[in-house]
């Protein structure tokens, strides 16, 4: 990894950018150190870090266009190629999440403005509402099959207790 914390190279007057790259240049050394001198490992943490460093470099050009001066011309020109450089590593990542799967829900929740997190206690609580639903049909159904075969033994005693002996049923333990 390469990084550039010189502050004797020489840089062009007018140029409004160098403070700029200074920090972006601290960040990403602080993030290196960070990580024990290793790349990012993880893929989201990797694309994390893309986005980000994407972002701090259209909020500069951002700061370069409206503070445009003919002598920043060569300033504009580096960070329009350095945003193309990182649209392109943005291109070259989107494979390593070909796997994931966005819900449309959830990017109708970011577009509302609201907490990605309330998107996932939402989820949580209909999980729970239907887990409920479920558990109550099973205990429905529980019942209904033991007032069933409560109704049979009583009609069909010797048919329920084959039946029961070869489901391996103790006669007195599924008596309702």
């Amino acid at each position: 990894m390469k990084f550039t914390l010189d502050r004797d190279t020489p840089e062009p007057e007018g140029d409004k950018d160098k403070d700029v790259s200074e920090e972006a240049n601290v960040r990403e050394y602080l993030s290196f150190v960070v990580n024990n001198g290793s790349e990012p490992t993880d893929r989201f943490q990797q694309l994390e870090n893309t986005l980000e460093q994407f972002q701090e470099n259209a909020r500069h050009l951002g700061i370069i266009v409206s503070d445009f001066t003919p002598n920043a011309q060569d300033s504009l020109n580096r960070k329009i190629h350095t945003l193309l450089t990182g649209l392109q590593g943005l291109d070259r990542l989107r494979h390593d999440f070909d796997d994931v799967r966005v819900p449309l829900e959830l990017l109708d929740f970011l577009d509302q403005g609201k907490n990605p997190q309330l998107y996932n206690k939402e989820c949580l609580e209909r999980v729970l509402e239907k887990n409920k639903e479920a558990n109550g049909k099973i205990e429905l159904f529980k019942r209904f099959r033991a007032l069933t075969l409560k109704e049979l033994g009583e009609e069909m005693p010797e048919e329920t207790a084959q039946y029961r002996y070869v489901r391996g049923e103790n006669e007195e333990s599924k008596s309702p």
